[in-house]
């Protein structure tokens, strides 16, 4: 797991350059997309950045009869152009998958594909609901292993409900198209404080379309440092025979900027 520490260390080395720089007390925190299935209804202020890294992620599926581990490295960065607007560059450059199948194990390491994504937040009347939808296009230069071979286009929307005291609720709409199949998913997210800095969220989601359909429920933890810089763990479960048996991970989201 050479690729995935050294990523690790690059990330871990950047958050605390973040930490040395501290925030203006009246800032409110960055609304990073990690974690969680979904993403945050808003965008990055206009002239900041962020990198979000996952420590890696992984999945874990015996749903169909072989038992396959996959380990992800994902890597999303983010750009605030507009108040309204933020340009999104995101892969995978490491991955591992390791393959058991009766009684012979095979396993592979390489790149994924890589995207590119816009997202709109626009400004509502209503103070209490947030709203933002997310283009993505993803190019298949990734390893064959870790490829989905093909262009796929997504379009998304997250839609949130301020339900005060730091609490607030999330529902999430996905639709990938490539290769002439629709997938879609559509969850829902509960995020509450818990003490201080750290921050929990449950939340619920369902996929169907071209593939497996498959339902999940999960929890994650997220802890905010120095107003710029979040630490994440999360952990999701499958609720049926055709769902991955679980997705955990670890992670680090940075913030770039006044």
């Amino acid at each position: 797991m050479t690729g995935a520490r050294t990523l690790a260390a690059v990330a871990i080395a950047a958050a605390l350059a973040a930490t040395a720089s501290p925030a203006s007390a009246d800032d409110n925190p960055p609304p990073f997309d990690r974690p969680g299935i979904g993403f945050a209804s808003a965008v990055l202020p206009a002239g900041s950045f962020d990198w979000e890294q996952g420590l890696p992620d992984l999945q874990r599926d015996g749903s169909r009869g072989d038992h396959a581990t996959t380990w992800t490295a994902d890597t999303l960065f983010r750009f605030g152009l507009t108040p309204t607007l933020e340009l999104q560059l995101s892969g995978s450059p490491w991955n591992r998958s390791d393959v058991s199948s009766a009684g012979v194990h095979s396993h592979a390491q390489g790149a994924g594909d890589a995207a590119i994504g816009l997202k709109w937040a626009p400004a509502l009347a209503s103070k209490r609901w947030s709203l933002a939808l997310l283009g993505v296009v993803s190019v298949p230069i990734g390893s064959a292993a870790f490829s989905a071979g093909h262009t796929v286009t997504s379009l998304g929307a997250a839609a949130t409900a301020d339900l005060g005291d730091n609490r607030s609720l999330e529902f999430y709409g996905n639709l990938d198209h490539g290769a002439g199949q629709n997938t879609w998913t559509l969850a829902a997210n509960l995020g509450f404080p818990i003490h201080g800095n750290l921050a929990g969220y449950v939340e619920t989601a369902h996929t169907a379309g071209g593939g497996p359909t498959s339902a999940l429920v999960g929890a994650g933890l997220a802890w905010l440092l120095h107003g710029r810089v979040q630490l994440d763990l999360y952990a999701d479960a499958g609720l049926t025979r055709s769902s991955p048996d679980y997705l955990a991970g670890l992670g680090v989201s940075v913030f770039f900027g006044q």
